[in-house]
């Protein structure tokens, strides 16, 4: 499991990403409202050159722009964290647990859930099924909208991960609100899947980092899926 710091990718002085490299305090201007672009999800429109990639995080997207939870479960693993070798106070779970076992969940504060399969697609239900499309906003509609492709980690597939950035309103009981996601996707040794899921409220996001819809997630939004 990598806890992938957002803002640090891809620096030459930022510590490789991993649980135990929490992203550090980096002094840039404001928040901006960066616009989010709303392509046609096509294979060719993927940003990076990993083909084996490019077909999973197409299949991913258009899942999420379908709403369809199943299959965003089927394109899901349970992955593995050996607590000795993490930074402890970013897993809950190692309180009670030398080795946890299940679905990545985090947010803003990098702290991970880990849950069993069926708790892990309730939570995929409800956040699917919570998209408001009828929400706007001066980032654009509420529907799920894929915003771009963080690459993170060296050109090794077991320690290279991508984001698959994305952007929804969703209504999770208090009224519909800007939510900023990303499905972190890793390789098993026979194919990519989502290896952990990062959600939480775009204003969340604002208060840990600056312009987070272009910085977060590897500078995803640097890297747009093109239309």
């Amino acid at each position: 499991m990598l806890l992938v710091g957002l803002i640090a990718c891809g620096s030459a002085d930022a510590p490789e990403p991993g649980p135990s490299a929490p992203p550090p305090n980096v002094s840039l201007p404001s928040p901006t409202a960066t616009s989010i672009p709303n392509p046609i999800l096509s294979r060719a429109g993927c940003p990076v050159t990993d083909d084996a990639f490019c077909d999973t995080a197409t299949r991913i997207g258009r899942a999420l722009l379908h709403r369809d939870a199943a299959a965003l479960l089927r394109l899901s693993r349970s992955d593995t964290t050996d607590c000795a070798k993490v930074a402890r106070q970013y897993f809950p779970g190692c309180a009670d647990a030398e080795v946890l076992t299940g679905y990545g969940l985090s947010g803003a504060d990098f702290i991970v859930d880990v849950l069993p399969r069926s708790a892990y697609a309730l939570r995929l239900d409800a956040v699917i099924s919570g998209i408001d499309p009828a929400f706007t906003d001066e980032l654009g509609g509420g529907s799920a909208t894929v915003i771009g492709v963080g690459t993170c980690g060296p050109d090794i597939p077991r320690r290279r991960t991508y984001h698959l950035a994305w952007t929804a309103a969703i209504d999770e009981g208090d009224g519909a609100e800007r939510h900023l996601a990303s499905f972190e996707v890793g390789f098993d040794g026979e194919e990519w899947k989502v290896i952990l899921w990062y959600l939480d409220p775009l204003e969340a996001w604002e208060q840990e980092h600056p312009d987070p819809t272009a910085l977060s997630f590897c500078e995803a939004g640097l890297h747009p899926w093109s239309v």
